[in-house]
């Protein structure tokens, strides 16, 4: 008995074919019903030629043809069943069917055409929209046929023939195809003959995925002819006109691809460049207003000083025309509904090792808003960002999202950075890791100014395998690096986070592979560290000790008056005792977040609470800034921040005449800068003081006369 194979015959089949079965050790059944047997392959391996009512290939099963079978009935290739039928040989009779990820692997010279040619000659055809193809054959070229289906999970070509030492071989389309997964350059050409070849982006069938995009793997094949590469916007976060970030994965295409959806025109403007910075937002005085920019980096600081956003916001350039190419490794940023799916159609992107795609030089100017670069993706595929190779710059890159919110659009900026990542607006389900998608920009940052960073992006960053599913957002503990991710929210549930965490090599400063900045995007709420002038959205500090006592100033910004909430969402891997103290220097509350991870609190607006608050990072026993008793004793600090060469003054009305005051400073590592006291006069105490301090958050902590204490955070700039 032949184990691969099951029958189900009748008495009225021809005795030729029932002598066939028995001799080659198969099983035969007789009933007095079926015309013809039924045949299911139930182990890898050939199917025998002859007629049949019924053919079926099970899930997991790999089966060949090597002659001819026809069938009176239905030949099934079930889901992630594989069907490989030999040259010259062909399936014929009523039905052919190929479910959604079932593999047909054609050998024959001739794709999917009608009943005379080719591997499949059934009368009727069921290729559906799901189903994976593959071309191979060694001797001579392929061509997809005049039926091949309009819509393919996957096609893979195999097909490098050589006859007298040339090539011959390669696939041919005969008619436009869509790939839903994944192009598969493996061997040899996949010429278009000017039938269009489109990379599918498209609503992914898993919800939590913001998109999901076919990639092409560059093995050893290429593709001659245009390719149509989309970008699908997933409208989760915003369901209507907002900022996207956008490079294109093919070459030799313009501008005007992104006017490709037919509910968009992209509009560009030169004057826009020239305008005064601080007119170009004025109604009337860019007309028509552009909605397609890039960033140049040199261009930060030419619009004149203001807040780091305004600066940052400078490098925004717009085009000079719809018919200026597109720049492979640059990003672009377009205005744009969610409803629009954009269209990049050029030669496919290809980076050998030999021969990798290189940005041009990135620099760095001397302003602390300097050094931004939004470069992008050239690739048909994902990439990782930890495989890219890269000199002089940030270990961290960023990527924009468009959000909606109850007072309009905005935009979040997530980071990331080895192997932690944040969500910018604080969802959950958002957030980014080291896979950067097809036709994705993103920013990065030189390290250094004056210095010239560069990214070399090669296959071997590339992800070959169509990927629909999510992937985890969030950092996850497998390495025990000690993580808090501190999350805020205003009453409508509009949040942002940021992480502060603790892996070797880290310092208290700003480190190039540790730590990721906070970049604001119109937002109406946004939580940062602040590290001297630097503003960080991931902020790594030295591993913990049994000594660890480091102060963060937290600054925890929201646009609109009313109630906030502080919360610490992830508590990973800490001591047991180690404290998380968040500060109030409003309040004068101290609240242990690791105790009680949820802090409400309210505000004025228009962040106004830029040095409000404080978190210490401290390991069980140890001393210093004594949070044990708290007063709400009114205390002001101010100018705050200030200037070094500056004087702050100390505020401390209602302390009763000749009582004495302590005052202390502390730098970041808790650390004792200076300490002095004060007495007590007309009901206060009222002293200017000096700082002559370097650049830095500092906390300034008073003991009152009943031996209650409150602290003050203080920004040198």
């Amino acid at each position: 008995m032949n184990p691969f194979l099951t029958l189900t015959s009748c008495l009225r089949s021809s005795s030729r074919q029932a002598a066939t079965v028995l001799a080659m050790g198969l099983t035969l059944t007789t009933t007095t019903v079926l015309a013809q047997p039924d045949l299911t392959v139930t182990a890898d391996g050939p199917v025998p030629a002859g007629n049949y009512r019924n053919v079926t290939i099970p899930p997991g099963i790999a089966a060949n043809v090597s002659g001819i079978v026809n069938v009176t009935g239905e030949f099934f290739v079930d889901s992630a069943a594989n069907l490989s039928v030999a040259d010259a040989a062909y399936v014929s009779g009523k039905m052919f069917r190929l479910a959604n990820d079932g593999r047909l692997l054609i050998e024959t010279t001739v794709g999917i055409d009608g009943t005379t040619s080719g591997p499949i000659r059934t009368q009727f055809k069921e290729l559906g929209t799901k189903g994976r193809f593959s071309f191979v054959n060694s001797t001579q070229a392929q061509v997809t046929g005049p039926n091949f289906p309009d819509e393919v999970s996957e096609l893979e070509i195999n097909n490098s023939a050589i006859q007298n030492g040339f090539p011959v071989g390669g696939v041919t389309l005969s008619r436009p195809v869509m790939v839903r997964e994944r192009l598969y350059l493996r061997n040899g050409e996949l010429r278009t003959n000017g039938h269009k070849l489109t990379l599918i982006s498209r609503e992914p069938d898993i919800a939590m995925v913001t998109a999901a995009s076919a990639v092409v793997f560059h093995q050893n094949g290429t593709v001659v002819g245009d390719v149509t590469a989309q970008r699908y916007i997933n409208p989760r976060f915003n369901s209507g006109v907002g900022y996207r970030h956008f490079s294109s994965s093919v070459s030799g295409n313009t501008v005007a691809d992104f006017s490709s959806p037919a509910n968009f025109t992209a509009v560009v403007n030169p004057q826009y460049n020239t305008t005064p910075y601080a007119q170009r937002f004025i109604a009337g005085n860019v007309v028509p207003y552009p909605n397609t920019y890039f960033y140049d980096e040199t261009q930060v600081g030419t619009g004149g000083p203001g807040n780091y956003s305004d600066v940052f916001m400078q490098g925004y350039q717009s085009p000079q025309s719809l018919n200026d190419p597109i720049v492979t490794t640059r990003g672009y940023t377009v205005f744009i509904p969610a409803s629009a799916t954009v269209e990049f159609t050029g030669a496919l992107n290809n980076g050998p090792l030999t021969s990798p795609i290189v940005t041009g030089d990135l620099t760095r100017g001397t302003l602390n808003e300097s050094g931004w670069h939004l470069v992008g993706n050239p690739f048909a595929s994902k990439i990782d960002f930890t495989l890219l190779v890269r000199s002089n710059l940030m270990n961290s890159f960023y990527e924009n999202r468009s959000v909606q919110t109850p007072s309009g659009n905005g935009g979040v900026y997530d980071s990331y950075v080895n192997g932690v990542s944040t969500s910018g607006d604080g969802d959950p389900r958002s957030g980014v890791n080291q896979f950067i998608a097809a036709n994705q920009a993103f920013f990065v940052r030189v390290n250094a100014p004056g210095a010239i960073g560069r990214i070399s992006f090669d296959n071997s960053a590339r992800v070959t395998e169509f990927r629909d599913d999510f992937t985890a957002p969030f950092f996850r503990n497998s390495n025990a690096t000690p993580l808090v991710r501190l999350r805020m929210h205003d009453g409508n549930q509009v949040g942002t986070e940021t992480v502060v965490y603790f892996p070797q090599g880290a310092t208290t400063g700003v480190d190039s592979d540790y730590d990721a900045f906070y970049i604001n995007g119109g937002h109406p709420v946004g939580l940062y560290s602040q590290v001297g002038v630097e503003t960080l959205s991931i902020n790594g500090l030295p591993e913990l000790t049994s000594a660890t006592d480091y102060t963060v100033a937290l600054v925890a910004n929201g646009w609109q008056p009313g109630t906030y909430t502080l919360n610490a969402a992830e508590l990973l891997s800490l001591p047991a005792g180690f404290q998380v103290l968040l500060q109030d220097a409003v309040t004068g509350t101290v609240q242990d977040l690791a105790q009680n991870p949820t802090y409400t609190f309210t505000s004025t607006g228009q962040n106004a609470q830029a040095t409000r608050f404080t978190v210490r990072f401290r390991a069980s026993g140890v001393t210093g800034i004594n949070d044990d008793v708290v007063s709400n004793q009114a205390f002001d600090v101010y100018p705050n921040p200030v200037k070094p060469s500056e004087r702050i003054n100390i505020s401390l009305p209602g302390i009763e005449s000749g009582k004495t005051v302590a005052a202390t400073l502390f730098n970041q590592l808790g650390q004792t800068v200076w300490s002095t006291t004060y007495r007590s006069a007309l009901g206060g105490v009222r002293e200017e003081v000096k700082t002559a301090l370097a650049r830095g958050v500092y906390t300034l902590q008073v003991t009152l006369p009943d031996g209650a204490k409150q602290s003050r955070r203080v920004v040198v700039q």
